[in-house]
Order: C-alpha cells, then sequence, then structure tokens
C-alpha cells in the first residue's frame, strides 16, 4: 500500500517563496483526475447497469469533493486537525459505497489513500483506509456472501496492510517534521550568518570611524593648529621683524605641504606622509627643530641605541605620538625646553618626549582626543603609555613597545 503524508501541524513557512510541501504540482492532479477517470470506466464496464454508473458517480464526487474542499485543507496548514479526520472519512464513506456498487472499485484505493493520508495525515488517514478495506469483506460476510474463513483471511490481510500503513504514514510524518527543523535550523542559521555579517560590517565601519578621527586629529588637525600659530605670529611680526616673518611663512607653507602629503596618504592608505622614504630617527629630527623654530626654545631629540628598521605599525605608533606630545605642548605646556629621545634596546623601543611647562592634574578628565588616542595607539600594539605630570613641573611622556618578532622566512 502507497501511503503518503505531509508535512506537521503548524510548519514553518518555507523560504524563498517555495509552494507548499503537498502543492504536489498539475502531475499529481493529472494522476488523480487520470486514475479516477479509469477506474470508474473500468467499474462501470465490469458491471453494467446502473450500480456501475453509480459506483462511477460516487468516484467523480470524491474527485470535486478533494479538488473543491480537500486540496485546501492542507494548504491552509489544518493538517491533522478533526475537521480533515471529517473529510477523510467523508471520502472513505463515499468510496466504501461505490465499491459495494462495483467492487472492481477498490482499485481507486491506489489514488484515495495518499489523498486521505496526505490531507488528514497518519491517524484519519489509516482509519479512512481501513473502512474502506474492511467495511465490504465485514458488511459482505454479515449477509452470508463470504464464509467465515475467507472473510477472517481477507480481514487479516487488510488488517497487516492497515497497520503497515499506520507505521509507514507515523514514519513518513517524523521524516517530512526532521526535514521542516531542518529547514528552520538553516533558516535561522542563515538570518544568523546575515546579522553576524551586518553587526560586523558595522563594526568595521565604527573602527574605520575611529581610525580615520584618530589620524586626522593626529596629522591634519594638529598642522592647521600650528598653521593658525604661525599666522598669528607673523602678523605681529610683518612690521617688526620681516625677516622672522619670512621664516615663520616657510614654516607655514611647509606645514600645509605636509598636511596634504598626510591627506594624500590617508586616501591612498599609505604610510604616513611624513615618513616618506625617511627614517623614523630623521623625521623625529626634523618635527622637534620644525616646533623649536615655532616656539623659539631649544629643543633636543636624541636616539640612543642606533637606528632600528621596525614594522610600519610600530613606526606609525611612535611618530603619531611623539606629533600629539609635541602639539600639546606647542598648545599647553609654554615650555622652555623639550627633549625628545627614542631609545632602542633588546628590550624593545622607548619614545619619552619631556617639557618644563606648566604640567597638568592627570586625574581631571580632559575633554580632547589626544591622551585617549595615544593610549589608543599603544595598546593596539601591544605597547604602554605612561604620563608623568603634575601642576607646575612639566610633563614627561613615554611610550614602551616591545621588541618586535620576527617573521620565519
Amino acid at each position: 500500500m502507497v501511503v503518503a503524508t505531509r508535512a506537521p501541524e503548524r510548519a514553518p513557512e518555507p523560504p524563498g517563496g517555495e509552494r507548499h510541501a503537498w502543492d504536489l504540482g498539475p502531475a499529481w492532479y493529472l494522476y488523480l483526475s487520470g486514475s479516477m477517470v479509469l477506474v470508474a470506466v473500468i467499474g462501470v464496464l465490469s458491471q453494467p447497469g446502473v450500480r456501475g454508473w453509480a459506483g462511477a458517480a460516487l468516484l467523480g464526487v470524491v474527485a470535486a469533493l478533494y479538488l473543491s474542499y480537500g486540496r485546501s485543507l492542507y494548504l491552509q496548514d489544518r493538517y491533522g486537525t478533526p475537521i480533515t479526520g471529517v473529510f477523510a472519512l467523508t471520502v472513505a464513506a463515499l468510496v466504501t459505497v461505490a465499491v459495494h456498487f462495483a467492487p472492481i472499485l477498490t482499485f481507486c484505493l491506489f489514488v484515495v489513500a495518499p489523498m486521505c493520508f496526505m490531507t488528514a495525515g497518519a491517524v484519519y488517514g489509516t482509519a479512512s483506509v481501513g473502512m474502506i478495506l474492511l467495511l465490504p469483506t465485514l458488511t459482505g460476510w454479515w449477509r452470508g456472501d463470504v464464509d467465515t474463513l475467507d472473510a477472517l483471511v481477507v480481514t487479516g490481510i487488510h488488517l497487516v496492510i492497515i497497520g503497515f500503513s499506520l507505521w509507514f504514514g507515523r514514519w513518513f510524518e517524523k521524516v517530512v517534521e526532521e526535514s521542516y527543523e531542518r529547514a528552520e535550523l538553516i533558516r535561522e542559521l542563515r538570518e544568523s550568518r546575515a546579522e553576524a555579517a551586518r553587526l560586523s560590517e558595522e563594526g568595521g565601519a565604527l573602527a574605520e570611524r575611529e581610525r580615520l578621527a584618530r589620524e586626522l586629529h593626529d596629522t591634519l588637525a594638529q598642522g592647521f593648529t600650528s598653521i593658525i600659530t604661525l599666522t598669528q605670529a607673523v602678523e605681529s611680526e610683518l612690521d617688526t621683524d620681516p625677516a622672522l616673518a619670512r621664516r615663520h611663512l616657510a614654516l607655514m607653507r611647509e606645514t600645509a605641504a605636509e598636511n596634504l602629503d598626510e591627506a594624500r596618504a590617508m586616501v591612498a592608505a599609505r604610510r604616513p606622509g611624513p615618513l616618506g622614504e625617511d627614517t623614523l630617527e630623521a623625521v623625529l629630527h626634523r618635527i622637534g627643530a620644525r616646533l623649536g623654530t615655532e616656539l623659539g626654545i631649544p629643543v633636543t631629540v636624541e636616539v640612543l641605541g642606533g637606528p632600528r628598521e621596525l614594522p610600519g605599525d610600530l613606526q606609525v605608533c611612535l611618530l603619531r605620538t611623539a606629533q600629539e606630545a609635541l602639539a600639546n605642548i606647542r598648545k599647553h605646556a609654554d615650555a622652555d625646553r623639550v627633549r625628545l629621545t627614542l631609545a632602542h634596546s633588546d628590550a624593545g623601543t622607548l619614545l619619552t618626549v619631556t617639557d618644563d611647562g606648566r604640567g597638568f592634574d592627570p586625574t581631571v578628565p580632559g575633554t580632547g582626543n589626544g591622551l585617549p588616542g595615544m593610549r589608543h595607539r599603544a595598546q593596539s600594539v601591544e605597547g604602554s603609555l605612561e604620563i608623568d605630570t603634575a601642576p607646575g613641573r612639566g610633563t614627561t611622556v613615554r611610550l614602551a613597545l616591545p621588541e618586535p618578532e620576527e617573521v620565519a622566512p
């Protein structure tokens, strides 16, 4: 006996707009219609007269009832509900009467059984098939048309078929349920992956915005601040000291050119503009000398341990920290002298920037991005940043970076 079932009750909606699990399409309806017509013709031919035509008419009623009402039951996810049970038992009753008129019509079970199972489920489907198989035999035995032994044999065979139908129907239901559960898990997995991708994209965008904010603060903003300071100095020097004003104008031009180079480097994602083809040590000497020229104070730059080739991220961290420390001295320190030291050792690299300016209270939260940016850069390369300061006794910034690990060839 071929049985069929459908998805479990309240099955999840198929993804991607797929059709219902038991909306089998034109092939199923062609099979149903063609089989019903064929069985009805056989019934009329084998049982001439009113009985044959009555049985064929009942099969037509069954087909019409399914196409007009039964199909909508499983499409509405009412599978296995009492209303579907009533439908299946009604179909079984009509078929049973048709078989009574023409016994050959029992062959319609090849269509009716899948119809009942896929609409009403294993329990109701088995009950309807059992009614179609058992009632004609029991009725014939009751009327005396079938002797007891034959009735027992046929009933036994039918009970085996019914039992197998119930087992197979339940097993098939379980398979379909697991398929729908798997489809639901896959759908949830896809949604989770899409959500993870979205969050990752948002996190990457936020990290990139923060990186750009630090770059802009450490480069362009400082350059513009320097240009503004130099502009104010030039305004006061044009009448009193034209030579010094020209030197400050040259510094302004140099600072603007470096800012432009920094902007291009950020757009092209290259090394920081001040580095270019120069070494880190040379750039530190240059920015220290510029600060001394701008402020008119001695700025000492010292490199200990000899030049060393450091990875790009460490060079950027050292350069940006030095730029930020010198920018803070320019804006806030009012210092008389500055000392910048870059020391290389077997333990790593230590950058120290010291001034004798007014200092500040490190326990008071600041409103700028300079110190948080320096700390973030240090943490990003597994370094440590220390700020030693107090009101009236200057400031010392120490950045310690570990010795980079050698990459195996």
